[in-house]
């Protein structure tokens, strides 16, 4: 929890709420992860961020995608994120469908250089059955 901005924010379904680093009384340093529990294995054909809408502090420049079994084995990242300078919502398809129950948005640029990061919402797009 960092002044409010909550990582639950991340997940909520509310584009106003958003999940900050912290930025007060100083800095985390880069990289920023947030590590989401889906509640049991599910097969991935990508995932969807959406920035920060109030404005661009926070927005992610890079970030990487992890997805594992395992909360602390993650192995290679299986999509490498190129962020813009908008709140639209941004598409991350990955190349072959995954499966994991936990995902790691580990973000390693934001978009003006800050060394913090937000994310209003991150949401998975499964594979069909």
């Amino acid at each position: 929890r960092e002044h409010n901005n909550l990582a639950a924010y991340a997940i909520d379904g509310d584009p106003e709420t958003f999940w900050h680093t912290r930025w007060q009384p100083r800095n985390d340093p880069m990289p920023h992860e947030l590590v989401i529990d889906l509640g049991r294995e599910i097969t991935l054909k990508g995932i969807t961020y959406l920035p920060r809408q109030d404005m661009a502090n926070g927005r992610v420049a890079a970030a990487q995608v992890f997805l594992s079994n395992s909360p602390d084995a993650w192995g290679k990242a299986i999509a490498n994120v190129t962020g813009s300078n908008s709140g639209s919502l941004q598409t991350v398809a990955f190349e072959v469908p995954v499966k994991g129950r936990y995902l790691k948005w580990l973000v390693t640029a934001e978009v003006n250089r800050n060394p913090f990061a937000a994310v209003a919402e991150l949401d998975v797009i499964p594979l069909p059955k």
